[in-house]
């Protein structure tokens, strides 16, 4: 039972009145949606301001069940801005996205209450046929609930090791695009649907060019520098891989190579662009994401190609005619700037038969065909 108050009386329970301002005394340390500061003493607002005002901020301090510790939208909202420095811009604005989803769905949960059940349902509900998504939001939780283990103590254990995720085995992708698709596409890539020239033409055919030739992703084409040309080679450090393994590849500039890197620089020459990266849009900036995957499907659309054919196909493409051509398998997975061998395998798409030229002996007297002794 609460003791009765010998002071601040008439204000709301853990509400009192110190150096001029109102302030909520947390029962424990608690994220002051302000500051963005674990304390427990909260500021709510100026004592000249007015109860008002105070009673304003209170009410949404109680409300948001993110700042209440051990709920579930505290986990998230914790995670996030623990953990999350160390990412891409780009991974880091998509895990806010999932843990913010996380959080609403989960609002009611608190960290104890959460089931490897309670995340079946949940899977089940929004993803039963988005298995590669349903992986993604598991791999998420599974970050979350180690956190509160082992630095907040909400729990004991991880309610993701046990789940059966056999349902949500993720296939991969089969898609390889003929030549011919992907010579329309940059054809198609240089006209307008009224049949004036693009302005971005010339440059997306240079990019995807590039992106066949060295099979780097989409981003670490896009952003390309001209500074990583140097020694007869162009240095790529893939951006997915650069938390983890850290691998870089140096691919030597062959003539199909440096004649994309030609037709770039005399693009840039054409339109007195002056930027640091190799295939710019015309404001010196490098494309974003969006723009030319845009790019990319206007192209599609004027070439009329209705295959599910999307730019990530082109890294694909290369590796496959790579082993088609019977070129070293670890060559291959050095190009692709893979640590496992297993994953570059995910990259060709098709099963090539390996020639084997032993000339093995019978150990045994055999009979003569020609003599039949």
């Amino acid at each position: 039972m609460n003791r009765r108050r010998k002071h601040h009386r008439g204000l709301p329970r853990r509400v009192i009145v110190n150096h001029g301002a109102f302030y909520f005394f947390a029962p424990e340390p608690m994220r002051n949606p302000w500051t963005q500061k674990e304390q427990r003493w909260i500021r709510l607002c100026g004592f000249e301001e007015g109860e008002a005002v105070m009673y304003e901020r209170l009410g949404f301090l109680m409300k948001e069940k993110k700042l209440v510790s051990g709920t579930m939208p505290n986990l998230c909202e914790e995670w996030k801005q623990r953990k999350l420095a160390r990412y891409t811009p780009a991974v880091r604005k998509e895990y806010e996205r999932m843990a913010d989803f996380i959080a609403e769905k989960f609002e009611e949960f608190t960290v104890a209450d959460v089931k490897a059940r309670t995340i079946t349902v949940f899977l089940r509900k929004y993803f039963a046929e988005k298995h590669n998504t349903a992986q993604k939001y598991v791999n998420v939780l599974r970050k979350m609930f180690k956190m509160a283990i082992s630095e907040m103590g909400l729990r004991d254990d991880n309610p993701c090791d046990q789940l059966d995720l056999s349902d949500y085995e993720t296939q991969r992708r089969e898609v390889l695009p003929t030549h011919d698709v992907i010579a329309k596409i940059r054809e198609a890539a240089l006209t307008r649907k009224d049949g004036l020239p693009t302005e971005s033409g010339p440059m997306f055919q240079c990019i995807v060019d590039m992106a066949y030739l060295c099979w780097q992703r989409a981003i670490d084409v896009r952003m390309l520098r001209d500074a990583q040309i140097e020694g007869g080679a162009i240095r790529f450090k893939p951006t997915k891989t650069a938390k983890s393994s850290g691998k870089m590849v140096d691919i030597a500039i062959t003539p199909s190579i440096d004649a994309v890197i030609e037709r770039a620089k005399g693009i840039k020459r054409k339109y007195k662009i002056i930027s640091p990266y190799l295939f710019p849009s015309t404001k010196g900036t490098p494309y974003t994401k969006t723009g030319l995957h845009s790019m990319w499907r206007r192209a599609k659309e004027r070439a009329q190609i209705t295959d599910d054919v999307v730019f990530k196909d082109l890294r694909a493409l290369g590796a496959t005619d790579a082993a088609r051509q019977g070129k070293d398998k670890k060559q291959i997975q050095t190009r692709l700037a893979h640590t496992s061998g297993r994953t570059s395998e995910i990259y060709i798409k098709e099963v090539i038969a390996e020639r084997s030229e032993m000339d093995v002996a019978l150990p045994w007297n055999a009979p003569n065909t020609e003599t039949g002794n």
